[in-house]
């Protein structure tokens, strides 16, 4: 049955954009995601000491791989313990991880709701096909089903574009947020630590909802640079208030979300399925 191998093309499209590796991997082994694999390295970094040095070890998830490796080398080069800031952004993995699930459902419902529509559309056309007993053109069928695949094609860059748009300076913020708050208690200058935050980034956030919090944290990176007074406070009243602009941007992710499956349906599904009735009446016509 053709509208079988269809679906399972689609699964497959489905599980090569939303893998996290370029190739297939065997099925019959589990595999972690980055994630996962970052909080295990942080639960055993207190009793795996040889973890400093180690340049490979460290598994790689956004920017907390990149804050652990501004710890670990100055572990290296300075000593100390770093166990309450690795805890700390242990903390922050959790609500990272939480969060990501939440996009990865609405991103995955909007997936499988093409999938059934399309799997749909192609079980009604097999169907009539059947029921009438008429032999369709075989390249008219392709039309449609090209037609259909160009706009699942089209899904997954938007939805790249919409992540980036939405969460992709936010990512950065927390990265700084996160540096400042880790290297609180490190004997270093602030000087050293704002550069080791890569505050200097904050003139590339160009969102306007986040233009506030970048302009409280140029005030705070300026005053501490010239009274050296602490940044605690303040670095925690932006934590709270970026995590309340990121759900937010959420429920704006989610809202572009339902419009740009409506457009997709609109554009490449319902004329797929209008188009094949047209076909076949013109078919039926031609016979009478």
């Amino acid at each position: 049955m053709n509208y079988v191998f269809y679906l399972a093309l689609i699964t497959l499209l489905v599980y090569w954009v939303e893998s996290p590796v370029m190739a297939f991997p065997n099925f019959l082994i589990i595999r972690k995601n980055p994630a996962d694999e970052l909080e295990i390295w942080l639960k055993n970094f207190g009793t795996n000491r040889q973890e400093l040095k180690s340049q490979s070890a460290l598994p790689v998830y956004k920017f907390y791989s990149e804050v652990i490796e501004v710890l670990l080398n100055l572990a290296r080069r300075m000593g100390g313990n770093y166990q309450e800031a690795l805890l700390f952004l242990r903390e922050g993995l959790q609500n990272d991880r939480q969060f990501e699930k939440k996009v990865k459902s609405a991103v995955l419902g909007t997936w499988l709701q093409m999938g059934l529509m399309m799997g749909l559309t192609w079980l009604f056309i097999m169907s009539a096909v059947t029921l009438v007993g008429m032999q369709v053109d075989g390249w008219k069928l392709f039309l449609i089903f090209f037609w259909q695949l160009i706009g699942l094609s089209i899904l997954p860059l938007c939805l790249r574009w919409l992540r980036k748009k939405y969460f992709g300076d936010i990512g950065k913020i927390w990265k700084m947020l996160f540096v400042l708050k880790s290297l609180m208690k490190v004997p270093l200058s602030r000087t050293e630590v704002l550069t080791l935050a890569g505050v200097g980034e904050l003139n590339h956030v160009k969102q306007n909802s986040l233009l506030s919090i970048v302009s409280k944290l140029k005030e705070t990176c300026q005053k501490t640079l010239k009274m050296g007074t602490s940044y605690e406070d303040d670095v925690r009243y932006l934590m709270d208030e970026l995590r309340f602009q990121e759900k937010w941007h959420f429920e704006l992710f989610e809202k572009r979300i339902t419009a740009l499956k409506l457009a997709i349906l609109s554009l490449f599904f319902l004329p797929s399925y209008l188009g094949f009735i047209f076909l076949l009446l013109g078919d039926l016509m031609s016979l009478m």
